[in-house]
């Protein structure tokens, strides 16, 4: 049988080795720009889902409460940017419902119709603004 402090040197190797491994980049960082002018509303669940058989390219996510005031109206602009910057594609949507202070929880859906799919290095900017458009 192993001895407690061999057992306890196994552990600690083990932790060890996991604390060094990075984990994987994920590509959605690297799509997405987002910016919510000091609204209390974050941006979450972005991603983009490719269009097949004629369907356009859609980005969809989720707006989040960060803050304890409700979000009563809000918009959420658009732009895709090419690898050097310049905007391709722009616009606005609403988001679905109000975000309220008593469901807080309950995130904001929106989507966004492409009208062309993403090309390889070009990104999306999101923008959060309070009020109509």
């Amino acid at each position: 049988m192993f001895k407690p402090a061999s057992n306890f040197l196994a552990i600690l190797t083990l932790l060890g080795a996991t604390a060094c491994v990075a984990a994987p980049h994920s590509s959605n960082d690297t799509m997405f720009i987002t910016n919510t002018h000091a609204a209390s509303v974050a941006f979450r669940s972005l991603r983009i889902e490719n269009g097949t058989d004629g369907q356009p390219t859609v980005v969809k996510g989720q707006i989040h409460l960060t803050g304890r005031d409700p979000v009563y109206v809000g918009h959420v602009d658009y732009a895709v940017l090419e690898a050097s910057g310049k905007a391709r594609e722009q616009g606005w949507v609403e988001h679905t419902s109000a975000i309220r202070l008593r469901q807080a929880h309950r995130p904001s859906l929106f989507s966004i119709n492409l009208q062309q799919p993403l090309a390889q290095g070009e990104r999306v900017q999101l923008t959060y603004h309070i009020g109509n458009h």
